[in-house]
């Protein structure tokens, strides 16, 4: 019977907004879980309700745009809701749209993991930075 090789992995790398990192296996190649390397595709960018009624083709200022971060535990959550509220006191979005999106962030935060708040996943102490120029977690190898 020949013998058993034991495999390498890494766990994945991303941090989140907690500050306490993904535990799950990275793909084989990359630094990241299935689920983080998928949503690291894109963020979407709430532009202001008054420059699309506008007709406004260029993008909106930075200052007047929300920018949402996967939403996978309840501190990200909590930014984003600072971020809603903040742009809705500013008048940069409108009520109905911050509406929606408070009613969204609600059902967010009611998915949520109790799990987050108890330490099941490990706090990142230092964090390095990809050839990209992006901060991620530090590479931990796992059997």
């Amino acid at each position: 019977m020949p013998a058993r090789q034991s495999a390498t992995f890494y766990e994945c790398q991303h941090v989140r907004p907690s500050g306490k990192k993904c535990r799950a296996i990275a793909i084989r190649d990359h630094r990241f879980c299935y689920f983080h390397l998928q949503s690291r595709r894109g963020y979407s960018a709430i532009t202001p309700a008054a420059a699309v009624a506008n007709g406004a083709t260029a993008p909106a200022p930075q200052s007047a745009t929300i920018t949402l971060p996967m939403l996978e535990d309840r501190t990200a959550v909590q930014i984003v809701l600072t971020d809603v509220l903040r742009a809705l006191a500013a008048n940069q979005i409108d009520c109905k749209r911050a509406s929606l999106l408070l009613y969204g962030l609600q059902i967010a935060s009611s998915n949520c993991s109790r799990l987050d708040e108890i330490g099941y996943l490990h706090p990142v102490h230092s964090l390095e930075l990809t050839p990209e120029g992006e901060e991620v977690g530090p590479l931990v190898e796992t059997d």
